[in-house]
């Protein structure tokens, strides 16, 4: 009874063995497209070094060991193709140019694509790391948050979350206020444009990154098609048009110029300061693994391709359009009631354009795509209130940056400041007066501090006031004594 109670338990997160940060179109490419690879790549050599690849058809007067010294010569030495309806080549040079070359390398010509498949991986897992933000860690942290049951706990793991994402935001936010004091060179935006030179002050880092990646997959999966034309010759690359056409005429594969099962061998052998001279006709056993194999891997390597231009194209789109990023974001505030569209939409925009940015979209799409959509709601939804928070303490502070009209004062300060409030009310006047009319002005690009950050800046102003305080009062008793 216990172990149906543990296996009733059991869900497919709960078994999750890989760490993902990725879309499942990228996981075809370097997880699902490397694992095939490599197991062909194990039948292969089993059948190779623990059954017989090869079988030679040798004269009568053989013994038995010559005819596996014939097997091993010519599987080592290559056999040529020609078919069985035409004559042998009565020169080497024309028999040489119908060798078959690639039937002994067939595991490393697996194994070295797996390495191509996964190569893609590698280099994303390495560059998003420099970013700042670790994605599969939030990924984890997220599916976690879905699973945990304890308020503690998931209040500890949405705290993570939040905490990561907004530390990203201020680092790229302090490099754009630093970025944007500085003057960019002609040279400088010369590269900026045709190099697409990204950085995490632009906001772009993470999605410039994935698309690099995604390229690289793209890229890999129609050049392999040619590479596999290389490695195997006779026009690999039509191979899966031939099949077809083989299927819907009904003809038989016994004859293949791709993967021929018949073969021929040259050899010699001396005996007695005399050459004798051999052609043996061998049967590739091999080859008919090899045809099913490279059957598989031809029709696999297109659906590659076309599912990963159109998860790149589907990204593009999802990251490069404006819209479309506030569109989402909008979706999953919706759901909230923290969001009013008829009183908060410009400010959403700023939300997500200038303070989220690409990199925070896409973050958010990752999340979404890899955990569930009610944990990236609550996240956003979180961000979403932290960011009206410090964005309403910062203009409080900082009135100079907006519309001096449409500062926001706190009650508490009105009451206690009634200098300030008189001030404030008769500012427009004074304007008016001096014959300075208030136009309306952009709000600042920059985004405004987190609200934690912004806090403990506060916290640490006030301290040293206070610091300072006590020193002048210590300082004055001292000298009235």
């Amino acid at each position: 009874m216990e172990l149906v109670r543990q296996l009733a338990g059991l869900s497919v997160s709960h078994i999750r063995q890989f760490r993902d940060d990725d879309s499942y179109v990228d996981r075809l490419s370097h997880r699902y497209t490397t694992a095939l690879c490599v197991v062909f790549a194990i039948l292969i050599t089993t059948k190779q070094y623990a059954g017989d690849p090869i079988d030679c058809w040798v004269p009568a007067q053989f013994k038995p060991s010559y005819e596996a010294y014939t097997d091993s010569y010519c599987w080592i030495a290559n056999t040529y193709y020609i078919p069985i309806d035409q004559d042998l080549p009565d020169d080497e040079i024309g028999r040489r140019d119908k060798d078959i070359l690639y039937y002994q390398w067939v595991p490393f010509i697996l194994l070295f694509q797996a390495f191509l498949f996964y190569f893609p991986r590698i280099v994303w897992r390495t560059l998003n790391v420099r970013s700042g933000l670790d994605l599969i860690n939030l990924v984890d942290a997220a599916i976690k948050y879905e699973q945990v049951e304890q308020y503690e706990s998931r209040e500890r793991i949405m705290s993570y979350l939040l905490i990561n994402i907004e530390r990203y935001i201020s680092a790229r936010a302090q490099l754009t206020r630093r970025h944007i004091e500085k003057r960019v060179s002609c040279i400088r935006r010369f590269f900026q444009l045709f190099f697409f030179c990204s950085n995490r002050y632009y906001g772009n880092y993470l999605v410039i990154i994935y698309f690099i990646v995604k390229l690289m997959w793209l890229v890999n999966a129609l050049g392999q098609l040619f590479l596999l034309n290389a490695f195997l010759g006779n026009d690999y690359y039509l191979f899966g048009f031939e099949v077809i056409e083989k299927l819907f005429k009904n003809q038989r594969w016994t004859e293949n110029k791709h993967f021929p099962k018949v073969t021929y061998c040259d050899f010699k052998i001396r005996e007695i300061g005399i050459n004798h001279f051999y052609t043996v006709q061998c049967v590739l056993r091999i080859n008919l693994f090899n045809e099913v194999i490279f059957i598989i891997q031809w029709f696999w390597l297109i659906s590659i391709c076309a599912a990963t231009l159109y998860d790149f194209l589907l990204w593009l789109y999802h990251c490069t359009v404006p819209r479309e990023k506030v569109n989402f974001i909008k979706r999953h505030l919706g759901i909230m009631s923290s969001y009013n569209p008829q009183e908060e939409r410009q400010q959403a925009r700023e939300f997500v354009l200038h303070y989220l940015k690409d990199d925070g979209v896409f973050l958010t799409r990752l999340l979404s795509l890899n955990s569930s959509d009610l944990v990236v709601t609550e996240i956003i939804n979180q961000l979403w209130i932290r960011y009206k928070t410090a964005n309403r303490l910062y203009s409080t502070v900082n009135p100079q940056r907006h519309n001096n009209t449409n500062t926001t004062i706190p009650i508490t300060q009105i009451t206690n400041n009634e200098t300030n409030t008189n001030t404030s009310i008769l500012q427009p006047h004074i304007n008016h007066q001096n014959g300075n009319t208030n136009h309306r002005q952009r709000p600042s690009r920059i985004p405004p501090p987190p609200l934690a950050a912004y806090i403990n800046q506060q916290q640490l102003q006030q301290q040293q006031q206070m610091k300072k305080e006590k020193s002048e009062n210590k300082s004055s008793k001292d000298t009235d004594v």
